[in-house]
Order: structure tokens, then sequence, then C-alpha cells
């Protein structure tokens, strides 16, 4: 859709630049500079108008989480960013996660999106784009929430590193 009314803009003022040369003829030259400047505008925008999103980042979190559900853990570290990796190895991950089920229970049968924290170039992280998504689950044990840090690579959000807890625990 977006590159469809990315055609329509730049038909658009491919017309009111031809128009324009028509109508100037000895100033043709402008109408083409015209053209050029709105043209050169228009990409801009069309390139800035591919946002990070926030509905991208909640989406890819709780992708991530269906897979800690379904008790694929390793699939979960393998879908992990190099940076989490080089913090835990796939063993240690599929441990991580085990405990989290013994701890909180079999699958939630809701999980609601609750919080979202955005930081760019943050001091203690490294350079880059990162977000943490933060859910409130209810787990067969308890409820609990969960946070899903990610980070912006290569036009895409990819996980980073998950914590959760009891919300009683989080609570006192």
């Amino acid at each position: 859709m977006k590159n469809l009314h990315q055609s329509v803009r730049f038909k658009a003022l491919l017309g009111c630049g031809m128009r324009l040369s028509a109508k100037f003829g000895k100033t043709r030259n402008l109408a083409k500079l015209f053209f050029l400047l709105s043209l050169s505008m228009l990409l801009s925008a069309g390139a800035a108008a591919q946002p990070v999103s926030a509905d991208a980042a909640i989406d890819v979190a709780r992708q991530w989480l269906t897979l800690a559900d379904a008790d694929q853990a390793g699939p979960m570290w393998e879908q992990s960013a190099a940076l989490m990796k080089e913090q835990s190895d796939r063993t240690a991950w599929v441990s991580y996660i085990g405990s989290m089920r013994s701890q909180l229970g079999r699958a939630p049968d809701a999980r609601v999106w609750q919080a979202m924290e955005h930081q760019i170039d943050h001091p203690n992280l490294p350079r880059g784009e990162f977000v943490s998504v933060t859910f409130v689950s209810g787990y067969a044990k308890t409820p609990a929430w969960e946070k899903v840090a990610l980070i912006w690579l290569n036009g895409r959000w990819v996980p980073v590193g998950y914590q959760y807890g009891p919300i009683a625990a989080a609570a006192k």
C-alpha cells in the first residue's frame, strides 16, 4: 500500500512538473529543478516514513514469548541477538526458561502488554536503539510480569533479553 501511495504521489509530481515545463517554456530548467527538488523530498520522506514501530516491537516480543509457552527455549535463544548470546550460552538460557516455567506454571491463559520503554544510545547499554516491552501474564500458579528487551538491527526488532517475576513479589 505504501508503494502504491508513493507511486501516486510520484505520478502527481511528474504531472505537475510537466505542466510547469509546458507553461513556462523558456523556464523549463526551473520546472525541472522544482520537479527534482520535489522528488528528492518525496523520496527522503519515504525513507523517513519507515518508522521504528512500537506495534512491531510488541509483536516480536509476543511471538518470542510464544516460544517459551511451547517449551521452545532453544529456538528462543537462537532467534536472539548476538548481544544476548554473548551474555548467556544456550544451556544457561534453557535452564533459565525452565526455572521460569516451574516457578510460574504452565503457559499463561492471557498476556497483555502493559508498558514500553525506549532508549537510544543509553550510556549503560551498547550503542543502538532498544525497547523493552512489559507484559502482565496470567500463569497457572501466579500472575506475573514479563519484560522482553529488543534491539533494532538491520531494519527489524530482535530479542536481546527476558526477565520475569511474580506480580506479588514485584508489589512488595
